[in-house]
């Protein structure tokens, strides 16, 4: 038998409260650490190069936004509550399970006699019979006369004592087991219900809307890819198909993140027109343009925006820490923003547009100008430097620079930076990676053509490659190893190699993963990808939308793309576009021929025999297929007799087989 009570002494409500806590403070404190450890690992950064040294010391520490500040006072009042709790638990002591035992009742030893029982059953009659008690006593007298009766019974009578002995009951059943619910006596209480109701309906009619309204509304005011639907509605009406990559810049300073978001002090205005002076100063001096304002850039926020976005890409320092940090913030924002410029663009099939949307991501992370030399994404190395190396070795790329004697980069750097800097040019040089296209071609399941309107594979085989190393050319054996590689993993094989007896078995995925790009400019580290994209650049017009890949290592990788051939025979020139959203100068642009042939040029299709080969005359088979052959005949003949047969001969004149006799019990017609 249970029986249900609420929790009078607190242990039980007070481990109820103590489990919550722990279920929602544990997960909760783990991720607030993890990280912290991860931004502090961010910034402890392992290049040697002095710009990289800056930015892992810089004094200017990343804004704490008021979220994690709130977040961390809820952990910390969290903990408070949950030690308070459990202290409680500590100092209450566990209610004691007490045995009902009938011994104890009539005050007489476990081993006491029957004469005993009797004599202590009296003595407690005489005390606590209700005639016998005063008036103020009688109910406490009834309720210990009747435990009185239960245990002489118990003791005295034959079958109760057994069922004691044997349940711990006299009638038979179990021990009683008591419940407690987790809830403490003064939640139930009749003059708390007043406050308990107001707290409930606090709850589940107040903040319990608020804060699903909130979240409605928020995700109705973002995208998928957490950009708001106010800025990509701005965007969509600002973009153009002839949008120059300069106006690009302003469209993003109208998003409503900065609108919104943006924090306006006094003291922004003198600090903006003197650091807005000084950009002017270093585009001038750069190809004499001016910084200048224009009609969309008219709010505070739009105007900040611009000034602080030019003074990334040109170099120029912000000394006002608050504009500093404001600068960090908007570059970050500002990179995000432009994925979301992309989809537009490649929504609407424009080239131009997308690809000087993704040169705008480069110029960002490396903190360059729009058309600065690859070279300038290396430390020691400024516009003086890259004439140099452009005058006397026509050294374009890093690339190229890595692919000089270290005599000869020393020998050009010599006038601006010491040997170990230019030794440290090189080991910073090596984290560009630069991408190698192994095959490239167009392919339909199946066929060996591509004719009209079929769903065509582009399928696209690289890798990265550390420049300066030395790598020989690949024979042309190499090459069709490679095409034959490529088409395995068309095939259905991709990830796969071939075992000792020449059966395709599949390989272990692989966990190569893209390291950090070397960016000593933008805050944070900065994981690279690539956009892969075919467009045809004579139109300006996209084949097909972007895919990015993040994965591109020392290891080759395919990559297949999938799209609808053009619907009339011909041929197609296209181009394959593969960008970087991290890195100047390691784009590549490859013309590409796609063949459409008309349906009727496929190869016809093989005949499928379908009958079946006669057997072996030899063979049973055989056997039997020719005594059925010469029943057949037989019936054909009408000779009438079931047990008569004429003989026949193979077709191969091999040898006679007679029918065998059968016997009837009935007679033929």
């Amino acid at each position: 038998m249970a029986k249900y009570t609420f929790d009078e002494h607190g242990d039980t409500f007070n481990y109820f409260v103590m489990t919550t806590l722990a279920i929602i403070l544990i997960p909760a404190s783990y991720l607030t650490l993890f990280k912290a450890k991860t931004a502090v690992a961010a910034r402890k950064t392992p290049c040697p190069c002095e710009p990289c040294q800056r930015k892992s010391s810089r004094a200017v520490a990343p804004r704490k936004s008021s979220g994690v500040g709130k977040k961390s006072i809820g952990l910390l009042l969290g903990w408070i509550l949950f030690a308070f709790v459990a202290y409680q638990v500590y100092i209450t002591p566990s209610p004691e399970v007490i045995k009902w035992n009938p011994f104890d009742v009539l005050g007489i030893a476990d081993n006491a006699t029957p004469k005993q029982i009797k004599a202590a059953f009296r003595g407690l009659s005489k005390v606590w019979h209700p005639d016998k008690v005063k008036s103020d006593l009688l109910e406490e007298a009834v309720a210990k006369m009747a435990e009185i009766n239960k245990a002489y019974e118990t003791l005295t009578d034959d079958a109760t004592r057994e069922n004691w002995e044997k349940y711990g009951h006299p009638d038979g059943s179990r021990n009683s087991m008591t419940m407690s619910i987790a809830l403490p006596p003064w939640l139930v209480e009749a003059h708390n219900n007043f406050w308990v109701l107001a707290a409930y309906g606090l709850v589940c009619g107040l903040m319990l809307p608020y804060f699903i309204g909130k979240w409605w509304y928020r995700s109705g005011n973002y995208t998928k890819d957490k950009i708001r639907t106010k800025t990509m509605g701005t965007f969509f009406k600002q973009l153009k198909e002839t949008t120059k990559p300069k106006e690009i810049v302003e469209i993003l300073s109208l998003a409503a993140e900065f609108q919104e978001e943006i924090v306006s002090r006094p003291s922004d205005e003198a600090a903006l027109e003197n650091l807005g002076a000084k950009v002017n100063t270093a585009l001038e001096n750069k190809n004499g343009e001016k910084f200048e304002y224009t009609k969309k850039t008219t709010s505070p926020a739009s105007l900040k925006v611009l000034t602080l976005l030019y003074a990334h890409t040109l170099g120029v320092p912000v000394e006002d820490k608050d504009l500093a940090q404001d600068q960090v913030d908007i570059t970050a924002k500002t990179l995000h923003l432009i994925h979301g410029m992309i989809q537009i663009t490649t929504a609407r099939q424009w080239l131009s547009v997308s690809l000087s949307l993704m040169d705008m991501s480069q110029i960002l992370v490396q903190g360059l100008y729009f058309h600065d030399s690859p070279l300038q994404q290396l430390p020691y190395i400024d516009v003086d430097a890259v004439k140099a190396l452009k005058g006397k070795k026509q050294i374009k790329s890093v690339g190229q620079y890595m692919d000089m004697d270290r005599v000869d980069r020393v020998s050009l750097l010599k006038k601006n930076t010491t040997d170990d800097q230019a030794d440290q040019v090189a080991t910073v040089a090596k984290q560009y990676p630069e991408l190698k296209v192994i095959k490239a071609f167009f392919r339909v399941a199946g066929d060996n053509i591509i004719t009209p309107g079929s769903l065509c594979t582009f399928i696209l085989k690289i890798k990265a490659v550390v420049p300066g190393d030395d790598e020989q050319e690949e024979e042309e054996t190499e090459v069709k190893k490679a095409k034959d590689e490529v088409n395995a993993l068309f095939e259905g094989a991709e990830d796969s190699e071939e075992d000792e007896d020449g059966n395709i078995k599949p390989k272990k995925p692989s966990k190569a993963v893209a390291p950090a790009i070397h960016a000593p400019y933008f805050p944070g580290e900065k994981k690279p990808f690539w956009w892969i994209v075919l467009g045809d650049h004579k139109n300006n017009r996209i084949v097909v939308a972007p895919t990015k890949v993040t994965d591109i290592t020392s290891t080759p990788k395919t990559i297949r793309i999938q799209f609808q051939s053009p619907p009339r025979p011909g041929s197609y020139s296209f181009n394959l576009f593969i960008k970087s959203d991290s890195i100047l100068g390691a784009d590549i642009t490859q013309d590409m021929t796609l063949t459409v042939l008309d349906a009727s040029e496929l190869p016809p299709e093989p005949e499928v025999d379908d009958e079946i080969s006669e057997p072996d005359e030899d063979s049973i088979a055989g056997q039997m297929a020719l005594l059925k052959e010469q029943g057949l005949a037989a019936a054909a003949i009408g000779g009438g007799s079931k047990g008569a047969a004429a003989p026949a001969q193979g077709g191969n004149g091999k040898g006679k087989a007679k029918a065998p006799e059968t016997d009837s019990d009935s007679d033929s017609d």
